[in-house]
């Protein structure tokens, strides 16, 4: 078969010629060895001894003085800030009909043209603020172009699509009144999407809706763009601001039974209090309990109604 090299099996010995020179020193006496060519490791460097005499005071350089505008801005909260700067943004128009017209054409410009819908967008919020009457014929063309771009892709512009109806409201309020059944829609579908922004713009929105609009309107809005809604999302919306109107409102007026208005409130909030979602029923059980409370008030006697609010009724 031909010679077999010699190795360490082969001699029974833990150390053959081809070991390395250090291991075969290792595995001889047992303890490792120190390379024969490795240097000697350098002393460290000697270290100065620290001298005791106290450390010299260094003195901050204050900053400059504050200017009357500084201290103003420094003054007012951000959100007041904001609101000035809209303010300022948003001035009258020297001519408003020429600038509706052409606020059309913005609108309805290439979808991809962002900046032009967000120029007339917020060429509306000042027509709003300072130029009703010009809005008034073409209200309803106007609120169809916003819900337009409320539904944009990009949010950007649907956030300034939001925050023209909200000024539109909040401006117009009883005039919106025709108007709000459409625009409360695509607004509580905004309000249900995972977007922070778009959520926070779309609840902006609709509170602005029920503190300015006609409660009869608005109520009638709710119920008919989210009372039976597919996504719980907006469902839970609805109950939201449903609930929130009840306080503008007052239970007194809710109850008192006139027309439909009282039907129609205790047969949506009773289907609201037993919706399969959690939080939709939170806000109609709230709902409930100052129905009970108010009802409680106006019919319990009143020796019965102390001792209740006393705490003394006992099993």
């Amino acid at each position: 078969m031909g010679e077999i090299a010699t190795s360490s099996l082969g001699s029974l010995s833990s150390v053959d010629m081809n070991t390395p020179a250090e291991l075969r020193d290792y595995l001889d006496v047992g303890t490792p060895v120190k390379s024969r060519d490795s240097p000697p490791r350098p002393a460290p460097p000697p270290t100065k001894p620290r001298s005791k005499l106290p450390r010299p005071i260094r003195f901050l350089s204050l900053p400059k003085a504050a200017t009357g505008s500084d201290k103003k801005a420094a003054s007012e909260p951000k959100g007041q800030i904001k609101k000035s700067q809209d303010q300022a943004r948003l001035q009258p128009l020297s001519n408003p009909e020429q600038a509706l017209t052409k606020t059309f054409k913005l609108l309805h410009s290439a979808s991809d043209d962002w900046e032009k819908k967000i120029e007339g967008l917020t060429s509306l919020r000042v027509m709003a603020q300072n130029h009703m009457d010009i809005l008034m014929p073409k209200l309803h063309d106007i609120c169809l172009a916003i819900i337009n771009e409320v539904k944009n892709l990009r949010s950007a512009v649907s956030c300034a699509a939001m925050a023209t109806l909200g000024d539109m409201y909040v401006h117009l309020q009883r005039a919106m009144d025709s108007e709000v059944e459409g625009t409360a829609r695509v607004l509580l579908h905004k309000a249900s999407e995972a977007n922070t922004f778009i959520r926070q713009g779309a609840n902006c929105a609709l509170g602005h809706m029920v503190q300015s609009c006609t409660p009869t309107h608005v109520m009638n809005a709710l119920l008919v763009g989210g009372l039976s809604h597919r996504n719980a999302a907006v469902r839970s919306c609805t109950a939201q601001y449903l609930e929130r109107l009840a306080e503008v409102m007052g239970m007194a007026r809710l109850l008192s039974g006139k027309k439909d208005l009282t039907d129609r409130f205790l047969i949506a909030v009773s289907k609201l209090a037993v919706d399969p979602a959690q939080e939709v029923r939170h806000h109609g059980r709230n709902i409930l309990r100052n129905v009970a409370t108010k009802m409680w008030d106006k019919f319990a006697p009143r020796k019965e109604a102390r001792i209740l609010e006393e705490g003394h009724l006992k099993g």
